[in-house]
C-alpha cells in the first residue's frame, strides 16, 4: 500500500469525506478482500471524531457505497487521493464496472474532468493487466486476428476485451502466448456472450467456451495451475535491493546455471524519457530502494556469452524449450564473442551483481548486441528477425544514453548512427505499431543530426498514416498512431532545442 495522504491540514468534515471515499472505494465491488483491509485501517487512522469512525465502520458491515457530496479540498491534495482510490481499485487484482463508476463519481466531485479521470483508471487497469497472460484469438467469418489479453480463465472458458463487436456463436480460434512470444497450440472455442461495457464506449467484453479437451500443449493448464508446472528447485532470486525480484536461469547454449535475471518492481521508480525515448530511472516513486534499472536489464552468461534481456531467451522451467536453433546459433559463436567473454572473465562478479557498474553495463549491453546479430544470422523467419533487429536497436540507444553520461559524445552518437541505420534498412518492412515505433525513432534521430530531409519524410509518413481513417479507434495501432504522430510534432517543435554541439545530455533542460 502507497503512503496515506497527508491529510493534516484537512478540516474535520473534509476528513470524513475522505474517509467515506476510501470505504466506498472498497465496498464498491460488493465485497471486502483481505488487501483492502489495510485502506480502511488508514481511514479509521485519520479520523479524530468517534462518530465519524463509527459511520466507517457501518459502511464497511452494510457493503453500501456511501452519499458523497461535492468538496472543496484544493486540486493538489484533491489528485493525490485520487490517485490513492486508484490504488484501491486493483489491490485485490480485479476492476470491475462499478468501481470505476464509484471512481469517476467521486473523482467528478473533486472537480476532475471526465478525460484525466478516464486516463487514471485505465493507468490502474493496465497495471493490473500487465501480468496477466496473453494470446492472439482469430475471429472466423471474416472477421480478423487480434491481440488479446485473457482477463478471466478457467477450465471450461475465457473473456477478453476488443474495441468492436463480434458475430454471434461464431467460431473463435485461442492461441495462448508463450513467454517467448511464440504461441501454443490454437484450441477451438465458441463465442457465448458479449456485452458493450458502461465504463469504456466502444469496448466490448467478450466470453468464450473451449470446444475441444484442453491440454498442455494450448498453455492452458499451465495458466490455470502455475503451482504445478513451477520448477521444484528454488529458483527465486533474493535481492538485497526490495525494488528489485526476478529468478535463476539457466542458458540454452551452454546450459550454465544460476543466472540471476533481475526483474524491477511495477510502478517503483520515477522514470523520464530522453529525447530518443529512452526510458531512465531518476528516483524511488516510495519506500522502495532506488534502482537503474538500465543498468540490469541485459542479462549475460557467463559461460558462454549469451546476453538478453528476453526472459524467454533462457530456461526457467525444465521442459523449457529454446525459442532459436542452437546449432545454428552455436556456429561461429565461440570465435565471436571471445574477445568480449574475455573482458567479462576478470569482473563476472560484478557484472552479474545486482550493483553493476556503468563499465559492466556498457559491456553487458554489447554482448547483446552479438547475442542479437548471432540471432538474426541463425533465424530463418523474415518476421522474427526483424524483431530482433528492433531489440538491437534499442539497446544501441540504451549504450548511447549510457556513453552520454559517460560524457563520451562521439561513442553515444555512434551508437545512434548504430540504431539509426538498422531502423532504416527494416522500417519498408515493417507495418503497425511497429512501423511507428521506427519511424518515431529514426525521426527523433534526425532531429538530432540536423537531418530535415530525413525528418521531413517520416512526417509525411505519419501525416499519411491514417488519411482514410481505417484506425479503429481504441486499437493498438490507433493508439500508437497518436502518440507517434504528436511525439513527431512536438519533436520538430523543440527542433532548435536540441542542438548537438551544446548539449551535454540526451534531456533538454
Amino acid at each position: 500500500m502507497q503512503q496515506v495522504p497527508d491529510v493534516s491540514f484537512l478540516s474535520d468534515e473534509e476528513k470524513l469525506w475522505f474517509a467515506k471515499a476510501i470505504a466506498g472505494m472498497v465496498v464498491a465491488d460488493g465485497r471486502v478482500d483481505n488487501t483492502e483491509v489495510g485502506f480502511v485501517k488508514a481511514a479509521i487512522g485519520f479520523l479524530t471524531r468517534r462518530e465519524d469512525v463509527a459511520t466507517i465502520m457501518s459502511i464497511i458491515k452494510q457493503n453500501q457505497i456511501p452519499p458523497l457530496g461535492c468538496s472543496k479540498i484544493e486540486s493538489k491534495a484533491s489528485f493525490t487521493m485520487l490517485k490513492f482510490l486508484a490504488e484501491i481499485m486493483v489491490v485485490d487484482h480485479k476492476l470491475t464496472e462499478s468501481e470505476v463508476l464509484f471512481f469517476n463519481q467521486v473523482g467528478k466531485l473533486l472537480g476532475f474532468t471526465t478525460t484525466i479521470l478516464e486516463r487514471l483508471w485505465k493507468t490502474a487497469r493496465q497495471q493490473l493487466e500487465k501480468n496477466l497472460p496473453r494470446g492472439v484469438v482469430d475471429i472466423i467469418e471474416g472477421e480478423g486476428r487480434y491481440k488479446i489479453t485473457l482477463l478471466n480463465m478457467t477450465g471450461k472458458h475465457f473473456s477478453f476485451r476488443l474495441h468492436k463487436a463480434v458475430t454471434p456463436n461464431c467460431r473463435i480460434i485461442l492461441h495462448v502466448r508463450k513467454s517467448d512470444g511464440s504461441l501454443w497450440d490454437p484450441v477451438q472455442c465458441r463465442m457465448a456472450r458479449q456485452h458493450v461495457e458502461k465504463i469504456e464506449a466502444e469496448t466490448y467484453l467478450i466470453s468464450a467456451t473451449y470446444e475441444q479437451p484442453i491440454a498442455e500443449i494450448h498453455g492452458i493448464p499451465q495458466i490455470l495451475e502455475p503451482e504445478k508446472y513451477a520448477p521444484k528447485e528454488d529458483t527465486t532470486l533474493h535481492p538485497r535491493l526490495n525494488s528489485l525480484h526476478g529468478r535463476y536461469v539457466k542458458c540454452f547454449v551452454c546450459g550454465t546455471e544460476k543466472i540471476p535475471f533481475y526483474r524491477l518492481r511495477t510502478r517503483s521508480m520515477v522514470t523520464k524519457p530522453n529525447i530518443f525515448g529512452v526510458i531512465t530511472y531518476l528516483k524511488s516513486a516510495g519506500n522502495l530502494d532506488f534502482c537503474n534499472f538500465n543498468l540490469l536489464d541485459v542479462k549475460v552468461c557467463p559461460g558462454c556469452g549469451f546476453a538478453s534481456k528476453d526472459y524467454g531467451h533462457f530456461r526457467v522451467n525444465f521442459d523449457d524449450q529454446p525459442p532459436f536453433d542452437i546449432e545454428r546459433f552455436k556456429s561461429g559463436w565461440d570465435q565471436k564473442i571471445q574477445p568480449l567473454l574475455q573482458e567479462l572473465q576478470p569482473e563476472k562478479e560484478s557484472c552479474l551483481s545486482e550493483n553493476r557498474p556503468i563499465g559492466m553495463a556498457i559491456l553487458a549491453n554489447n554482448m547483446g548486441v552479438a547475442t542479437l546479430t548471432k540471432l538474426v544470422e541463425s533465424a530463418t523467419d523474415p518476421e522474427k528477425k526483424y524483431v530482433l533487429l528492433r531489440e538491437t536497436t534499442s539497446i544501441h540507444t540504451v549504450q548511447a544514453e549510457f556513453y552520454m553520461e559517460e560524457n563520451q559524445q562521439d561513442k553515444a552518437e555512434s551508437e545512434l548512427r548504430a540504431a539509426q541505420k538498422i531502423a532504416n534498412a527494416i522500417f519498408e518492412h515493417l507495418d503497425g505499431v511497429p512501423s511507428l515505433h521506427v519511424a518515431l525513432l529514426l525521426f527523433r534521430i534526425a532531429i538530432y543530426f540536423k537531418e530535415l530531409k530525413d525528418a521531413g519524410q517520416i512526417m509525411r509518413f505519419t501525416d499519411n498514416y491514417n488519411k482514410d481513417g481505417r484506425l479503429a479507434q481504441g486499437s493498438d495501432e490507433y493508439k500508437a498512431y497518436v502518440v507517434t504522430k504528436n511525439t513527431v510534432k512536438n519533436t520538430y517543435d523543440d527542433r532548435e532545442l536540441i542542438d548537438r554541439e551544446k548539449m551535454t545530455s540526451f534531456f533538454l533542460e
